[in-house]
This record gives C-alpha cells, sequence and structure tokens, in this order.
C-alpha cells in the first residue's frame, strides 16, 4: 500500500555535483524533482515513501532525507 509521496533531501557526492547523470538515474528511481541545487550539492523533490531505499542506491548519492515542515503561527498569535 502507498502512502502520500514523501518530500526528500537528496545529497549528491562532491565529484559528482553537476552531472546529469545523477539526476536522471534520480528520476528513473522515482524521484519527482523539484531543484537541483549544484551549489550545495542537492536535490529536491518528492517520492513514494517505498521508493526512498531505491534512491539511497543511485551511484552519486550520499543521503536521502525526509523534508521536515516547521510551522509559524500568524503575526499577532500567541506562542504556544
Amino acid at each position: 500500500m502507498t502512502g502520500p509521496d514523501a518530500r526528500v533531501v537528496v545529497s549528491i557526492a562532491d565529484d559528482r555535483v553537476g552531472t546529469t547523470t545523477v539526476v536522471a538515474d534520480l528520476r528513473a528511481a522515482g524521484l519527482v524533482v523539484d531543484a537541483v541545487l549544484d551549489v550545495l550539492g542537492v536535490v529536491t523533490g518528492s517520492v513514494a515513501p517505498e521508493a526512498i531505499d531505491a534512491l539511497r542506491t543511485v551511484p552519486g548519492v550520499t543521503g536521502v532525507e525526509r523534508q521536515r515542515g516547521v510551522g509559524v503561527p500568524p503575526p499577532g498569535n500567541p506562542i504556544a
């Protein structure tokens, strides 16, 4: 059973940053790419939760982490 897509941050090895191969391989593994941040060596996107392990096996990938959301109350609301 698949749940909602997971938002992820993928770290790329320094020697593979700027190559299109890693991004293409991430897409083939199921990543829907939102942004490629070459300067940071990071790719962001979303993927089915069960495909996260497949992203970790892509050559040149050094890490895959789920993005975490941070909520801030509107101005004027007390902080709980």
